[in-house]
């Protein structure tokens, strides 16, 4: 069975951390070197402070081996928030050991992406995300409403997901965007987290069902398993 690897929220753009490129690229090479299938699930370059075309101009041999795989079938993209009409809205996979698997970036239904704030915000990143002083500002912005309203606002984001997975009539949906990582035994909603500094984190589908993992300079690291 071919595996299949489920990963996003890299953001790579002129201001990557160094050697979040050299991560990425090992991940994909890897993928490719061992017959796996992979999903790029939104926000893979930075296109809201900055254009999607200079953020892939950053990270040519990036881009290169996406087109690559993507042209050789063994990788798809759905879009995220931050790189729309990149790839599908939605992706549905046919996984035995799992089930009948969903697979959306997930920033449709986010309850600040989804609020007048939030798409005012937007606008100003997307006009003026070049300005160190606008990025700081986003960060601030991100930082109190994780500090402040974060419980809640991941319980309706947790809501929202769940919804689009039972009317896609799904056993699992991987979703993103919140860069919240989350598998658990029995739960229809996992998140597949994101690119750090130090880790590239994925969710794999393998014979066994579904786990996370963190890809490293060193290798892939075990994380955790949810019950087939």
């Amino acid at each position: 069975m071919t595996r299949i690897l489920v990963a996003g929220d890299w953001h790579l753009g002129t201001y990557s951390a160094p050697g979040q490129e050299r991560l990425a690229l090992a991940f994909l090479r890897q993928a490719a070197d061992r017959g796996d299938s992979v999903i790029l699930n939104g926000d893979i370059f930075e296109g809201l402070f900055e254009p999607v075309a200079r953020a892939e101009r950053a990270h040519p041999a990036v881009s290169a081996l996406i087109a690559e795989l993507a042209a050789a079938g063994v990788l798809r993209r759905t879009e995220g928030n931050h790189d729309p009409g990149t790839g599908a809205a939605r992706i549905v996979l046919e996984h035995p050991p799992v089930g009948r698997v969903l697979v959306a970036h997930g920033h449709q239904v986010d309850p600040v992406h989804d609020s007048g704030i939030g798409n005012f915000g937007d606008g100003i990143s997307r006009r003026f995300g070049r300005l160190s002083l606008v990025r700081g500002a986003a960060s601030v912005a991100e930082a109190f409403v994780a500090g402040t309203l974060a419980s809640r606002v991941d319980r309706m984001y947790r809501r929202r997901c769940l919804a689009m997975v039972e009317r896609a009539g799904c056993a699992l949906g991987v979703f993103g965007h919140n860069h919240r990582r989350h598998l658990a035994s029995g739960d229809a909603y996992a998140n597949a987290g994101r690119l750090r500094r130090a880790r590239l984190e994925y969710l794999v589908l393998d014979a066994s069902g579904a786990a996370l993992r963190d890809f490293t300079a060193s290798g892939d690291a075990a994380g955790a398993r949810a019950a087939s």
